[in-house]
């Protein structure tokens, strides 16, 4: 992000972060969010992210001119600040349409649902952590890739993705997902290529644009994480997995 943003000061370019998974984490020490390198960060609030407002989302930003588009944007275009009207009101009840917006507002009762989760943003963070740390020491010895973390990153930790090692085994992603589903753990794989997908191969897109997403997708998994799993139900995922691994 730092480079891209020194990029954009090159080439006059706004940025818009997607940190849709990656609430309650830290790049270069400081919060994703509080738009050091970007105009506007997005977070999802969809029920599987960190926390959950039951769907919908947030945009932040440290622009003041941006905050007042959005918050435009966000209800029909209309304001009830008198210093953006056109006119002196006509008293307190009164508004002014002055730009075209929609409905973007979350309901009140879904913005309570989030309040209440961020008081434990951190906790369920660290919670996170702590079982990341298990599944890399209970699964080192298996033919697998493990996720990746920088340095210079504190992780939210929304998915723990591994990949079959194709240097140690030839085992079938399909037939892992398969076997595992079958025991009833909810591993899914994420995600498939956005080039493969029919709207961009329609607009010119084929396959063997992005080789690294694609050698990647046909070897990925992702095992269950979230905070409440308890250390058995994660001995017992390592487990299954290790049996039908040898």
């Amino acid at each position: 992000m730092k480079k891209i943003n020194l990029l954009s000061k090159d080439y006059g370019f706004n940025i818009i972060e997607d940190a849709s998974h990656a609430l309650g984490s830290k790049y270069l020490k400081k919060h994703v969010g509080g738009c050091q390198y970007s105009n506007i960060t997005i977070f999802s609030f969809h029920p599987v992210k960190i926390i959950t407002t039951a769907e919908g989302g947030i945009a932040t930003t440290n622009d003041k001119k941006l905050l007042t588009r959005m918050q435009l944007f966000r209800t029909h275009g209309i304001t009830r600040n008198s210093k953006l009207m056109t006119k002196k009101p006509h008293g307190d009840w009164h508004y002014q349409q002055i730009d075209l917006g929609f409905n973007y507002r979350m309901t009140e009762l879904h913005a309570a649902l989030g309040i209440s989760q961020m008081k434990r943003l951190d906790e369920f963070v660290k919670k996170r952590h702590i079982l990341k740390k298990r599944y890399d020491n209970l699964l080192s010895k298996l033919p697998i890739i493990k996720p990746y973390l920088s340095s210079n990153t504190y992780s939210a930790l929304h998915l723990y993705p591994i990949q079959i090692d194709r240097r140690k085994s030839s085992f079938s992603r399909l037939k892992l997902f398969n076997e595992l589903r079958k025991k009833n753990i909810g591993v899914n794989v994420h995600y498939i290529p956005i080039h493969t997908q029919p709207y961009y191969l329609n607009i010119g897109f084929k396959y063997g644009d992005f080789p690294i997403a694609e050698k990647y997708y046909q070897n990925t998994i992702s095992l269950p994480l979230f905070p409440n799993m308890s250390f058995d139900e994660q001995n017992q995922i390592v487990h299954s997995l290790t049996n039908i691994l040898q």
